[in-house]
């Protein structure tokens, strides 16, 4: 598929879905990640999850987050924000290098980097965030 044909599909998945989705799997050291494109079109900003979570979990996290944004009309609060799931997310405002490592397509879409990131975090089995000390390293991801 071209760039042009990838982002043909990435509009369409927006105008059925309000968002489209990109999952990238780890590699080695580096952890997968997953992230939205779409939000942007709404005045909003795009969604990151990094971690390697399984496929239908990052998926059903950003998918029920990017719609919260989109039905609220407003970003999401950083800090927690407590979704109804087994334990609240926590919400970040991301700076530059989400944007020029992670979100990627998301530039090619906009054709500009001029948007803002939410970097969602979930916490360990003992409810400790990224950044939190003694947080296991599996949770404790790069915070760009």
């Amino acid at each position: 598929m071209t760039i042009s044909g990838c982002m043909r599909a990435v509009r369409q998945n927006i105008d059925s879905y309000g968002q489209h989705l990109f999952q990238i799997f780890g590699d080695g050291s580096d952890p997968g990640f997953t992230y939205t494109i779409g939000n942007v079109d709404r005045g909003l900003p795009e969604l990151l999850l990094i971690g390697d979570f399984p496929s239908h979990i990052a998926a059903g996290l950003l998918n029920e987050l990017g719609a919260k944004m989109r039905e609220d009309g407003k970003p999401l609060v950083t800090g927690l924000v407590d979704i109804g799931w087994t334990v609240p997310v926590k919400v970040r405002q991301a700076g530059p290098l989400a944007r020029s490592r992670y979100t990627i397509q998301v530039d090619q879409y906009l054709g500009h980097d001029s948007y803002d990131v939410l970097q969602i975090m979930v916490c360990d089995e003992n409810g400790r965030y990224p950044g939190d000390v003694g947080c296991a390293p599996r949770y404790d991801v790069q915070r760009p």
